[in-house]
C-alpha cells in the first residue's frame, strides 16, 4: 500500500531508472540523461519516421557499440547485444511521455503458485496507476500512439500469421543466443538468432522443424509422468529450491537488521557531531535525510521479505501445487497444442537446440534434469 500510495503521488522509488533519464535523490524524481535520452529518441524517429524495424534497430546499435539499457546502468551482468525485445520495450514504455506508470505486471495464479513458477501478467490500463507530467518527457504523445498502432498493426502479421509456440523458450547453447522462428524453412523451424543475425562467421544454424521439436516434447513429458523415479527426482529439485530461497531470504533479513542498527549508529554519531557544532545545521539536515531515506528503502525491503518468508514456511503446500501441475498431465491429452502451449509457459524454463536436432530440456526449477 505504501508503495501504491508513492506511485499515485509520483514519487514510485525505482532502483534502476529508464533508460534515458537519472533519478535526482534530492527531487525524488526522473530526469534526462543527456548521454543516453539522445539514444532514446533515435530509437522512436527510427521505428516512426524511417521505417525501420526492431531487429534493424539493434544491429544498428550494436555496431556503433553503444551499452545497452542494463550496461549503461552497471548491472554485473548485463549483455552487450542489443536485443529486440529490448527496442520493443522501451518503444510501448509510458515513461517517456513523461508519465509514471505503477503495477503495468503483476503475479498471477496463488502466492504459492507465482513463487514456484514467477508467473507475471499484464495488468489492464484503467487498473494500472498513472501519475501524470511527473518528469520530462521523450517523444509526443502523437507520436507514441502512432507507434503503439503500428506495432500492433504489425503484430498481426508476424510469422504470416502462424503462433510459434516456443518463442523466447528455445535457445543456441554454442552462442547463447534465442532460436527465430522462420515459417518458411521446413514448413516451420527454429535457426539460432546469432547465425540469422551475423552469418555463419558468428554461429551454425542449429535448425530444427517445429513439428520435430514439439513432437521432442511432448515425448519427453509423457515418459516424465509415467516414470516414478524422474518424478521423485523433480519434487526433490522442487523442494531443495524452495529451501534455498527460504534460506537466502533469513540472510538476507539478517544483513537489513545489521544494516540498519548500523543506520542507528551513523545517527547517533551524526548527531554529537551536531550537538558539538562541528557541523552546522544544513550538514546535519543533509546527512539526516540521507539516512532516513535509506532506513526506508531498507524496512520497505525488510517488509517484502518477510511476506516471503512467511509465505516459504509451509513448504508442503506449495510442492503439493507444483506436484499437482505435473501429475494433472498424466490425465490430459498431451497430444492438444493448448496443453502445450500451457507445459511450456508453467513447466520449461528453456529447450537448448543442439546440432542433429538433439535438445535438453531444462524445466522450471533450480536444475535441469538430463535428457538422454
Amino acid at each position: 500500500m505504501g508503495l501504491q500510495s508513492s506511485a499515485r503521488q509520483g514519487t514510485r522509488p525505482v532502483s534502476i531508472p529508464p533508460y534515458g533519464y537519472t533519478f535526482n535523490e534530492t527531487t525524488n524524481a526522473l530526469e534526462i540523461d543527456e548521454n543516453t535520452a539522445p539514444i532514446v529518441r533515435e530509437i522512436f524517429e527510427l521505428y516512426s519516421h524511417k521505417g525501420r524495424g526492431m531487429f534493424t534497430i539493434s544491429n544498428v546499435l550494436m555496431r556503433r557499440s553503444i551499452p545497452t539499457p542494463r550496461a549503461s546502468a552497471g548491472v554485473s551482468n548485463a549483455g552487450t547485444k542489443w536485443q529486440q525485445s529490448t527496442i520493443k520495450g522501451i518503444l510501448s514504455n509510458p515513461v517517456y511521455l513523461g508519465n509514471l506508470v505503477y503495477r503495468r505486471e503483476e503475479t498471477a495464479g496463488t502466492l504459492a503458485e507465482s513463487e514456484l513458477y514467477k508467473i507475471r501478467r499484464k495488468v489492464e490500463a484503467d487498473k494500472q496507476i498513472i501519475t501524470v507530467n511527473t518528469h520530462p518527457a521523450l517523444v509526443s504523445d502523437e507520436d507514441f500512439e502512432a507507434i503503439q498502432v503500428l506495432m500492433r498493426k504489425k503484430g498481426t502479421h508476424k510469422s504470416n500469421g502462424k503462433e510459434s509456440l516456443f518463442s523466447y523458450i528455445v535457445v543456441c547453447p554454442a552462442c547463447g543466443s534465442g532460436m527465430h522462428f522462420k515459417p518458411d524453412r521446413r514448413k516451420g523451424a527454429y535457426v539460432c538468432g546469432g547465425y540469422v543475425k551475423y552469418t555463419s562467421s558468428y554461429c551454425s544454424s542449429h535448425i530444427i522443424a517445429e513439428k520435430e521439436l514439439l513432437q521432442a516434447v511432448k515425448d519427453d513429458l509423457a515418459a516424465l509422468v509415467r516414470d516414478n523415479v524422474s518424478m521423485d527426482r523433480l519434487y526433490g529439485i522442487a523442494e531443495e529450491k524452495a529451501n534455498s530461497v527460504h534460506t537466502n531470504t533469513k540472510k538476507e533479513l539478517a544483513r537489513i537488521d545489521k544494516e540498519l542498527a548500523e543506520m542507528d549508529k551513523r545517527f547517533d554519531k551524526l548527531l554529537s557531531l551536531h550537538v558539538d557544532d562541528k557541523i552546522t545545521s544544513e550538514q546535519f539536515k543533509q546527512q539526516n535525510e540521507r539516512i532516513v531515506k535509506q532506513q526506508q528503502e531498507l524496512s520497505n525491503r525488510k517488509a517484502e521479505l518477510i511476506v516471503l518468508f512467511e509465505a516459504r514456511q509451509d513448504l508442503t503446500e506449495q510442492l503439493q501445487v507444483f506436484k499437482k501441475e505435473i501429475e494433472r498431465f498424466s490425465t490430459l491429452d498431451i497430444s492438444d497444442v493448448q496443453v502445450v502451449k500451457h507445459v511450456l509457459k508453467r513447466l520449461i524454463q528453456k529447450i537448448e537446440v543442439f546440432e542433429g536436432e538433439k535438445i535438453k530440456i531444462h524445466y522450471n526449477l533450480s536444475n535441469p534434469l538430463p535428457q538422454n
